[in-house]
């Protein structure tokens, strides 16, 4: 009994130390202030971008999918049309506007918006390593950039030179200087930055809603914190915080629904998540967790225990190479109480690794970051409040920086909080926050679960290292992918793209047929998606739609689009194949908008077939990739 004691009061006094170590890290600043120290890790950050770039270069984006709107919709703005009424839009209206800008500067060109692209990742470049460093040190702010840079902004899919939505760029940016701009608010109490902050996070309102509320929420807690325990004086930072904020976008909304009618910009367009069609919520429930939230619950504890087993294993490492080193100097093993032996962490470790690893689908380590976020924003509001009572005014702020921060990353994962994977086209915009945070975890408090000093720099190195390999191994698999899969040039007076071999051959006959059979500025309409072949080829796009997956056009919206091929007297219609299965229907014409394609199927006939197999028997959904080329009969049967 007494041996029991005296071991539970050893866990305990462990206990303790871990916990005044963790609160001692989240409310001390930086040993080393941004200076001049800074200035290799920024250069290294350069050189790896600048690396990434030279291997993807031209290989960024899916000329299918998504980007057509992102070429086009600016094209269409520049011509005239007006968003959400002539060309339907699903973001705010800050981004294509900004595209439609440069293109006026520019000249249409995929070089437009690649090189917008490039810029705005350095932006978020320099936005990430500005906030890390408010938290932590130079090392582990720089290898959160470089993971950045591998994780997010050049994976393939949502990469940021060729995003999705440059609305989902724009937002990042917003959001990460509205939650800059808080921080230094916090520290320095100027309403100049609160204020600023506000418009800022107007902008990533108008630009991509669920940003915006992100940012919006951000705010909501940084006043709190600035102002804490003033009630009043938080009331009146939240004021001065929320008019332009709120009062902004509601200007810009309210103006367009002037212009376009308040149906089109709500229920049309999905801004405010209402009208949502079910094909368009299927895909979200089953893309990000939610079909099956019990099970998507599972998968995230299953990480999170694999991400402690492996910590253990590291911790177990540590003690043994810090054992034998202590064995060849000749010394004592420290009598500190550690809580079990070496070998015995490593068994359960190992174990634990091997357990969470059974029948577990591998979606990526940052599965179960949303919990360790809540874990950060609970010990640093207990920090926060904890270094108020002791009046360190120092201390308390940095405290909340790391609050403001954490509450910022676990806020933009809400969307995909069930299933946060580095996979997809829209996880590299939210996830830089996380990335964050997941250094931070493993370099600055793993350690201090050691039970010395020596042991906690031994740790730290280790775990620094293994994400140094992994970033390595994450660069060179990138690198060589992105060589081998994306090695057919579509060559085109807009620019040179890069892409799969049987997409670009389709895309490239296609575009071949398209300059033989129609003259630039001719209506040629592209179904599915894949209206990157307009922006290309220099033709209109006639329909209000950039693309037509299942629920986007309605029975209302397909007469529409009758009556636009109609009067236009459109001369070739060209239809992709492209899949549907995530919406939960698959082929365009026959599983939805049978209208339209009953119609087109009646007033066009069959001219063409694009792709390494022209057989006109595929269907959609074959392995083989294919577009449909449908070119209007004179005399169509009435």
């Amino acid at each position: 009994m007494a041996s029991q004691a005296k071991a539970g009061q050893q866990n305990l006094s462990y206990a303790r130390r871990v916990w005044r170590a963790v609160l001692d890290a989240l409310s001390n600043a930086p040993q080393q202030a941004i200076g001049r120290g800074d200035v290799p890790g920024l250069l290294l950050i350069l050189a790896s971008f600048a690396a990434g770039l030279a291997a993807t270069w031209q290989r960024w984006g899916n000329p299918l999918v998504d980007s057509g709107r992102e070429l086009n919709a600016p094209l269409r703005l520049l011509r005239g049309e007006m968003l959400y009424s002539d060309v339907r839009y699903h973001y705010g209206p800050f981004s294509p506007y900004v595209d439609a800008a440069l293109y006026r500067i520019f000249q249409p060109s995929l070089w437009v918006l690649w090189g917008r692209g490039i810029v705005s990742t350095l932006v978020i470049l320099g936005l990430v390593y500005w906030l890390a460093r408010q938290v932590t040190g130079r090392f582990p702010a720089t290898l959160t950039c470089l993971a950045v840079t591998w994780v997010c902004a050049l994976k393939s899919q949502g990469n940021y030179i060729m995003p999705y939505a440059y609305a989902g760029l724009d937002g990042n940016i917003f959001t990460l200087a509205t939650t800059a701009l808080l921080i230094i608010f916090l520290r320095r109490k100027r309403l100049g930055w609160l204020f600023a902050a506000g418009v800022l996070a107007a902008l990533a309102v108008v630009t991509k809603t669920e940003m915006g509320i992100t940012a919006v929420g951000t705010g909501f807690v940084a006043t709190a914190l600035a102002g804490y325990p003033q009630v009043r004086r938080i009331a009146a930072w939240l004021g001065i915080f929320l008019l332009p904020a709120l009062g902004l976008p509601a200007v810009v909304y309210t103006w367009l629904a002037a212009r376009v009618g308040w149906h089109t910009l709500a229920n049309e367009s999905y801004l405010f998540f209402s009208h949502v069609p079910w094909q368009i919520m299927y895909f979200n429930k089953w893309r990000f967790g939610l079909d099956r939230p019990w099970h998507s619950l599972g998968l995230m504890i299953a990480t999170l225990a694999r991400l402690i087993a492996f910590a253990g294993l590291l911790a177990s490492v540590t003690l043994l190479l810090e054992k034998r080193r202590r064995g060849a100097q000749g010394a004592s093993a420290p009598a500190d109480g550690k809580p079990g032996g070496a070998l015995k962490l490593l068994a359960v470790s190992l174990a634990g690794m091997a357990v969470t690893s059974i029948g577990l689908a591998d979606l990526g380590p940052f599965m179960a970051m949303p919990f360790v976020l809540l874990a950060f924003i609970a010990a640093g509001l207990a920090a926060f409040v904890q270094r108020a009572r002791e009046g360190d005014w120092e201390a308390q702020s940095h405290a909340g920086t790391l609050v403001i921060l954490a509450v910022f990353s676990f806020g933009s994962l809400a969307r995909i909080i069930l299933r946060v994977s580095t996979g997809g086209a829209l996880s590299s915009f939210l996830l830089p926050g996380a990335v964050l945070f997941f250094i931070y975890a493993w370099v600055v408090i793993f350690p201090l679960f050691l039970p010395e000093a020596e042991s906690r720099r031994l740790a730290g190195k280790l775990a620094s290292c293994v994400l140094v390999v992994a970033l390595l191994v994450t660069a060179g698999t990138l690198g060589v992918r992105y060589r081998r899969k994306f090695s057919y040039a579509i060559v085109t007076p807009r620019g040179t793209w890069l892409t799969y071999p049987e997409l670009g051959l389709a895309m490239d006959q296609t575009l071949q047929f398209i300059e033989k059979n129609t003259a630039r500025g001719d209506a040629v309409a592209v179904l599915p998606e894949g209206s990157s072949l307009n922006f290309l080829s220099e033709r209109r796009n006639p329909l209000r739609e950039e693309i037509i997956v299942p629920g986007y056009v309605d029975a209302a919206g397909e007469e529409r689009a009758i009556e636009r091929l109609r009067s236009q007297r459109v001369p070739l219609v060209l239809i992709a194949n492209r899949p549907t299965r995530e919406y939960a229907q698959t082929i365009f014409g026959v599983d939805y908008n049978q209208r339209l394609g009953s119609w087109i199927a009646q007033n066009y006939r069959l001219c063409g077939v694009f792709g390494p197999r022209p057989d006109p028997s595929l269907s959609i959904g074959s392995p083989v990739f294919f577009i449909r080329g449908y070119c209007r009969i004179s005399s169509p049967p009435r």
